[in-house]
C-alpha cells in the first residue's frame, strides 16, 4: 500500500529551494519504491462538504471513457459528483479523508468490460480481427453474450466505470489509501441499429439492477487482483444514465461494500433519488404537490411581469424530499429597473412558495445579454444571497 508523508508547513522552508510556495497547504511527498514525489493538500476547500484533493492533479487512469459513453452532459456531471456525495458515508471528508481520481483500473481494462462476451462466431472472428492488427485481444466484456455479430438488438447493460480513491490521515505525519469508490452506470435504454435504421429499445428495471448486480461483483473480484487494493474498503454504486434525450440526469439507485481483504459485496442497499423537471407531465405525475406549487409561483411572475418568457425548473430528490431546486427565468431586457423590480419580486415569492429552510435554492434570472441576477438559499439559511449583474 501506499504510504504519503506530509510535511507540516512550518518544515515547508526546506523544499522551498526547488519548489514554490505553498503557503499554508500541507505539502505531502509519496514514498513508493524508495522512490519521493511532492504533491498538495490545500487547506481551503469550497464548503465543508467538500474534499481537499490531493495536488498535483493527476487525471484518472481510464479518463474519457466517462464521457464517452454517458448520453448527456448531466449524466456525466451527476455520475461524479453523485459518487463524491455518496463517498461521504463510507470516507467522509470531515474525518480528513482526501480525494483523487481513481489511478488502478486502467484504460484497457475498463474498456474491456464495456464490451460484450463473445463466443462462438463472434469470438472467433474479434480473435482474428486482433490477430491481424497485432493487438492483444482479452474476451473480459461484462455484457451480455453474443455469438452473432450481427446480433444488434442484444442490450448493452453497462455503460461506464468510474473510479475514486480516497486517502485518509493516519498521523500527523502521514496518509495513505483509505478507500475506493466504483460507481457502475447503466443504461436504462439500448440503442442500435438494424437495417441501417437506428432503433431504440427501453430496457426493463428490475433486468438492469440484476444485471448491475452481476458485474459490480464481477468488477470487485478482478479489481482486488491488484495488490495495492486488496486491502482497503470498497464501496461499488449502481447509477441508471436517462435517455439522449433526456433534460435531467439520471441516479444513483443502489450501493454495496466490500470488506478489507473480501471479494465480496456485502448486500445492497437501496438508493432512492430522483430528479424532475417543471413543469413536465412526469412532475406532474409523480410530484402533484411540488409541480402545482412551481405552476402558481410561475403564474404570479407572468401576472405581474409580462416580458419574461417562461419558467423551469430543475429538482432533485431523496428518499422522497425535494433537497435542492434550480429555477431558470428568462427576462426580455429593457432596462436594470425592470431587472431589479424582477429579483425583488422572486425573492418574496420565493420564501412564500419554497420556504423549506432544507432546500438548496438556486435561481438565475437571465437575457440575451446574459445572466442579469443570482439569486441563492444554501439548506439551513434563513435568507437568500442576491447578486445582480452590471
Amino acid at each position: 500500500m501506499k504510504k504519503w508523508i506530509v510535511i507540516l508547513a512550518a518544515c515547508s522552508m526546506l523544499l522551498s529551494a526547488c519548489a514554490p510556495s505553498f503557503g499554508d497547504d500541507n505539502e505531502v511527498v509519496q514514498e513508493t519504491n524508495n522512490e519521493k514525489q511532492k504533491a498538495i493538500i490545500p487547506k481551503s476547500t469550497i464548503s465543508d462538504a467538500d474534499y481537499s484533493v490531493v495536488l498535483p492533479f493527476k487525471t484518472g487512469a481510464a479518463r474519457g471513457l466517462t464521457a464517452e459513453n454517458l448520453n448527456t452532459r448531466l449524466d456525466l456531471d451527476q455520475f461524479e459528483t453523485g459518487l463524491m456525495d455518496l463517498a461521504q458515508e463510507p470516507f467522509p471528508s470531515k474525518n480528513n479523508y482526501y480525494y483523487q481520481e481513481g489511478q488502478y483500473l486502467k484504460e484497457d481494462q475498463v474498456r474491456g468490460w464495456l464490451r460484450y462476451k463473445y463466443e462462438g462466431k463472434a469470438l472467433e472472428t474479434k480473435e482474428k480481427e486482433a490477430k491481424d492488427s497485432k493487438q492483444e485481444f482479452s474476451n473480459a466484456g461484462l455484457n451480455p453474450v453474443i455469438s452473432d455479430l450481427e446480433a444488434t438488438d442484444t442490450p448493452k447493460y453497462l455503460a461506464s466505470v468510474l473510479e475514486q480513491n480516497y486517502f485518509k490521515r493516519v498521523d500527523d505525519k502521514t496518509i495513505e489509501l483509505g478507500g475506493v469508490m466504483i460507481g457502475i452506470a447503466l443504461n436504462s435504454v439500448h440503442y442500435y441499429k438494424q437495417d441501417d435504421i437506428a432503433k431504440e429499445s427501453k430496457l426493463d428495471s428490475s433486468t438492469i439492477r440484476k444485471e448491475g448486480e452481476k458485474i459490480a461483483a464481477q468488477i470487485v473480484k478482478q479489481t482486488r487482483q491488484n495488490k495495492e487494493l486488496a486491502d482497503v474498503p470498497i464501496t461499488v454504486a449502481l447509477y441508471v444514465q436517462q435517455p439522449k434525450s433526456s433534460i435531467v440526469p439520471g441516479e444513483f439507485i443502489a450501493k454495496s461494500e466490500a470488506k478489507p481483504g473480501s471479494s465480496n459485496l456485502e448486500g445492497w442497499k437501496d438508493i432512492n433519488e430522483s430528479y424532475q423537471f417543471f413543469p413536465s407531465p412526469e412532475a406532474k405525475s409523480e410530484k402533484p404537490e411540488d409541480a402545482d406549487t412551481f405552476e402558481r409561483f410561475k403564474e404570479e411572475i407572468g401576472d405581474y411581469f409580462p416580458n419574461y418568457t417562461g419558467v423551469i425548473g430543475k429538482a432533485h430528490y431523496k428518499d422522497d424530499e425535494l433537497k435542492e431546486l434550480k429555477i431558470e427565468i428568462p427576462m426580455q431586457f429593457y432596462g436594470k429597473a425592470e431587472v431589479i423590480g424582477l429579483t425583488q419580486f422572486v425573492i418574496e415569492k420565493i420564501n412564500q412558495y419554497f420556504p423549506q429552510d432544507y432546500i438548496d435554492l438556486e435561481i438565475n434570472i437571465t437575457s440575451t445579454g446574459g445572466q442579469e441576477a443570482l439569486i441563492t438559499r444554501k439548506a439551513g439559511d434563513k435568507k437568500p444571497v442576491t447578486h445582480i449583474f452590471k
